[in-house]
């Protein structure tokens, strides 16, 4: 899988991932508002890192500035190169069976090999059609 398809995947994944008490102790649950912040903030802050600092510095330590500004901005796709391998590997036994009951009680026809974007979709389906205590 190429690094863009990995990237576009990472943020479709955090798009369709809900944000609901049930998955609250999961990975992504934490990973998806985080990058979504670095996506609002970080090239912001990354013009003001390199504004302050050579206004502070001055030219002589501009290369440091520089690459500490590109850092700043690399870290949104960091986080959905993360979240695009996390949504195409497959889920962990424990998970795959929470998949299984979630598919058989919605009554749609699941995956042999799930991965995490295959139960971020079937989560948020639940979500909107079970009642809680089905979840």
């Amino acid at each position: 899988m190429s690094i863009f398809k990995t990237l576009k995947t990472g943020q479709d994944y955090a798009r369709i991932w809900p944000r609901h008490a049930v998955v609250a102790a999961m990975t992504e649950t934490r990973v998806t508002p985080a990058v979504a912040f670095a996506a609002k903030w970080m090239p912001a802050l990354a013009v003001i890192n390199l504004a302050v600092q050579w206004q502070w510095q001055g030219e002589q330590l501009l290369p440091q500035a520089l690459v500490t500004s590109l850092f700043l901005l690399s870290m949104p796709f960091q986080g959905w190169f993360w979240l695009g391998r996390r949504a195409n590997s497959q889920l962990t036994p424990r998970l795959h069976k929470w998949y299984q009951d979630l598919a058989h009680k919605l009554g749609v026809q699941a995956e042999r090999k799930p991965t995490y974007m295959h139960l971020a979709k079937i989560l948020r389906k639940a979500l909107h059609e079970l009642p809680p205590e089905e979840h």
